[in-house]
C-alpha cells in the first residue's frame, strides 16, 4: 500500500500587516492631498517659493492632524471598550441571574439545546473573569486584539503622510512652478501604483486594480483642485 505523501504547509504573515491600515491610509493620503493642495495653489499662484512653502505648511499641519485624530480615535475605542468591561463586572457582581439568562439566549440562537447551554452557561459562569470576557465577545462583540495602542497608530499614520507628502512637494524644490507641478504629477503617479501593488501584495488582491484604483482617484482630485484654483485666482486676484 502506498503511503500518502505528506503534505507540507507553513503559514506565511507579514509581521506589519496589522498596520497596513495606517501605512496606507498615511502614505494615500498624504499623496493624494499634497498633489490636489499644489495643483490648487499652482493655479492660482506662479511663484514657486510661495507654493513651496505653503506645501511644506500644509504637509506638517496634514501629518500632525492625521497623528491627532488617528491617537484619539483608537484611545477613544480603548476607553470605550475599559468602561463596558467595568460595566459587565458590575452586572455580573449585582444582577448574575440576568446576566446568565442572556448567556442563555446567545447559545440558545447559536443552535445549543437546553442540555448543552446550561452546561455552557455553569463553566462560563463558574469563573468571573471567563464570565466577563464572554459578556464582552458574546453579547457586545468587543474583542480585546482588536484594539492597538494608540501612539504606536498615530506614529505610523503620521510619519506615513509626511512620506507621501514629501514625494509630490520635492520637485517643487528645484524647478518653477509649471515644470514642478508636471514632475510633480509624475512622480505620484508612479508613487501611487507602488503603494497600490503593495497594498495588494499584502490583502491578495488584483495588483493592476489596486494601482489604478489609487491613481485614478489622485488623479481626479488634482485635476479638480487645479481648475478651482484658477477659478478663485481668476474671481479673487
Amino acid at each position: 500500500m502506498e503511503k500518502t505523501p505528506k503534505v507540507e504547509f507553513k503559514e506565511e504573515h507579514i509581521p506589519w500587516a496589522k498596520s497596513i491600515r495606517e501605512v496606507i491610509f498615511g502614505i494615500n493620503d498624504g499623496l493624494v492631498s499634497t498633489l490636489s493642495f499644489l495643483a490648487g495653489v499652482s493655479g492660482a499662484v506662479m511663484d514657486s517659493r510661495i507654493i513651496l512653502i505653503a506645501a511644506f505648511a500644509e504637509m506638517f499641519a496634514g501629518a500632525a492632524s492625521m497623528f491627532c485624530g488617528e491617537y484619539l480615535s483608537v484611545k477613544s475605542q480603548r476607553e470605550y471598550f475599559e468602561s463596558e468591561i467595568e460595566r459587565e463586572k458590575r452586572e455580573v457582581e449585582t444582577v448574575p441571574e440576568l446576566e446568565r439568562e442572556e448567556i442563555r439566549d446567545i447559545y440558545r440562537k447559536k443552535g445549543f439545546n437546553k442540555e448543552e447551554v446550561e452546561m455552557i452557561v455553569r463553566r462560563l459562569t463558574s469563573n468571573k473573569k471567563l464570565w466577563v470576557k464572554s459578556m464582552m465577545e458574546d453579547e457586545l462583540k468587543l474583542f480585546p486584539e482588536k484594539f492597538d495602542k494608540p501612539l504606536k497608530n498615530g506614529t505610523y499614520i503620521g510619519i506615513s503622510f509626511i512620506a507621501g507628502a514629501f514625494v509630490p512637494i520635492f520637485p517643487f524644490i528645484f524647478l518653477t512652478s509649471w515644470n514642478a507641478l508636471i514632475c510633480s504629477i509624475v512622480l505620484s503617479i508612479m508613487a501611487l501604483f507602488v503603494v497600490g501593488i503593495a497594498k495588494a501584495k499584502i490583502t491578495n488582491t488584483s495588483w493592476l486594480k489596486s494601482g489604478f484604483e489609487l491613481t485614478i482617484f489622485a488623479m481626479c482630485a488634482t485635476v479638480i483642485c487645479y481648475f478651482i484654483g484658477k477659478l478663485f485666482s481668476y474671481y479673487l486676484m
